[in-house]
């Protein structure tokens, strides 16, 4: 609940620094990972047309902690932690990362950026459009 009181104060407030400061609460990621992640994906996963064989990743980087790590295909949905590696396909603050969790994105576009291509990004994002 405190979670969904802070997302929502975001919704009505914006980028305040009130609600940038309880985003980046540590526990914001993990709850957002661990216990809603998955069907965050599931309501996501429904809006993508994969096909049968197609799958989408995504790796969302917040320097100086663990990646979060999206996926969706033919063998389920995850969402996990995982150490930084590789490129990542969407980089930003920590309250950038959770809103994005949450298929919202911060007024300020500087906040956030991606190295992947439209097609990517359009799909990583739309798998992270479940609330």
């Amino acid at each position: 609940m405190r979670e969904e009181l802070i997302l929502h104060r975001w919704d009505l407030s914006g980028d305040d620094r009130t609600s940038v400061q309880a985003l980046t609460e540590p526990w914001m990621t993990e709850h957002s990972v661990v216990p809603v992640g998955r069907p965050l994906l599931a309501k996501g996963r429904a809006c993508l047309d994969l096909g049968p064989e197609g799958s989408v990743e995504g790796r969302l980087r917040t320097p100086g902690t663990d990646d979060i790590v999206v996926t969706a295909g033919p063998e389920g949905n995850s969402i996990r932690l995982a150490a930084p590696e590789g490129p990542a396909t969407i980089e930003s603050d920590a309250a950038t990362r959770v809103l994005l969790l949450w298929g919202r994105r911060p007024a300020d576009p500087s906040r956030w950026h991606s190295p992947a291509g439209p097609e990517t990004l359009r799909r990583v994002r739309t798998l992270l459009s479940g609330y």
